[in-house]
């Protein structure tokens, strides 16, 4: 019996890093799971990638050059320096994948959890956690064929969320006590997806549990999965239907409001101190930040929810608190104020601003 490719072990070291990973985060009281989990699946996906590099005959250095010769960059220890986990993941996937959208969301995040917070973090992005599995058994399964999945070792994590009324305020006090670091990048990170991308599943998964009426059969499943793609139009409607009544029912960022456009403007420019026209620049932060699609689209609901709403009855675009905070933290930053609006901060001369919202005089 012949040996086993290097690739091979590579592969079988993989699959170890993702046991250990969902053996730790399911283990309700250990802490750190969170970063325990994000580590090890990292680690997973590097050995994955390179293991198909391997069987493939491809190269998984970094290379330079000296002088005519292609060299490997070599480590301080004798070895050579392979390449980072994003830049295989930029090899293999387009931009836009929601698989390598859903990766390189908890690459920048490792760096950022806090031990404290880890249990918190959790819950803000355990949708985003159960992707992360999924894709890499869709990939592992994809690359190398069922049977080295991992489908039947690893069990179904379950995630309370939105039962109660007090679970919603439970999941706000939440978000209160995660430090603004995390929520920013969270709302950054979401900010500069294409909708598709955040609405993917493989990017964030999200589960709507329907309790069944009917009598159990031997047949009947605990849970089943029903892919939307496999559904026909009526019932892909009815979805979106049940995914809107839901979506109504719960408030999924903090202080959510709504506000005109006019609003918001106003907002902007009273925390910037600067000039920020509705029609000029608010218009020129939605389009480049990419939270509403353009006047006339076929699907004007197709918004960031987190930053605006399309009103259906009004024909009309509302947006959140979110939204405002969202750009008064980034165009307090003057380059991307002026990459973003086009023109530099212009100073509001605080009497003219007061002399122009004072109300005229009946005469």
């Amino acid at each position: 019996m012949s040996a086993r490719p290097r690739w091979w072990h590579e592969l079988q070291a993989s699959k170890s890093e993702v046991r250990l990973a969902v053996d730790l985060y399911n283990r309700s009281t250990q802490e750190r799971s969170l970063e325990a989990f994000v580590v090890h699946m990292t680690i997973a996906w590097t050995k994955v990638i390179q293991a198909r590099y391997e069987r493939d005959g491809n190269d998984i250095f970094i290379r330079g050059y000296r002088g005519h010769r292609n060299w490997r960059q070599p480590t301080r220890d004798g070895d050579f320096v392979t390449k980072p986990l994003h830049q295989l993941l930029a090899e293999q996937l387009t931009d836009n994948d929601p698989v390598r959208k859903n990766v390189e969301f908890f690459i920048g995040l490792r760096n950022r959890i806090e031990h404290r917070h880890d249990r918190d973090t959790g819950t803000l992005v355990h949708g985003r956690v159960q992707a992360l599995m999924l894709n890499y058994e869709n990939v592992l399964v994809d690359w190398f064929g069922a049977d080295e999945g991992l489908a039947d070792e690893l069990r179904f994590p379950i995630f309370l969320s939105t039962i109660t009324s007090d679970a919603v305020a439970a999941l706000k006090e939440v978000r209160q006590r995660l430090p603004q670091r995390i929520l920013d990048y969270v709302q950054d990170f979401d900010a500069s997806l294409d909708p598709s991308v955040a609405g993917d599943q493989r990017y964030e998964f999200r589960v709507y549990l329907i309790p069944q009426k009917s009598s159990k059969t031997e047949a009947d499943a605990a849970m089943t999965f029903v892919r939307l793609e496999d559904l026909d139009d009526e019932q892909r409607a009815q979805i979106e239907q049940m995914r809107t009544i839901i979506r109504d029912k719960k408030v999924p960022v903090e202080d959510l409001g709504h506000l005109r456009a006019t609003q918001v403007a106003e907002r902007v420019e009273k925390e910037l101190g600067v000039r920020f026209r509705v029609h000029h620049d608010h218009t020129r932060c939605w389009k480049h930040y990419e939270v509403r699609p353009s006047p006339g689209s076929d699907h004007p609901e197709r918004t960031k929810g987190d930053f605006c709403r399309y009103n259906e009855a009004f024909h009309e675009y509302v947006y959140t608190e979110a939204w405002v905070k969202f750009l008064v933290r980034k165009l307090s930053d003057e380059e991307e104020f002026e990459e973003v609006l086009d023109h530099p901060p212009i100073k509001i001369n605080p009497f003219t601003a007061k002399a122009r919202k004072r109300p005229a005089r009946a005469l």
